[in-house]
């Protein structure tokens, strides 16, 4: 049987909150920007390739 008291609620409440902001924190890190040169692309052609080859 597992004994609910406020010093143990207040514990589990403060811990669970400090994995939530780290792992938040943690996810803000990675979503840093890359700045990329634009370059004019007029009268060109792109191609992209999917990349799927069958052997």
């Amino acid at each position: 049987m597992i004994i609910i008291n406020k010093k143990r609620l207040i514990t589990v409440t403060g811990l669970l909150l400090i994995a939530i902001f780290a792992f938040t924190f943690q996810k803000a890190d990675l979503n840093k920007t890359v700045q990329t040169v634009s370059l004019p692309v007029s009268n060109k052609v792109i191609v992209l390739d999917a990349g799927h080859r069958k052997t």
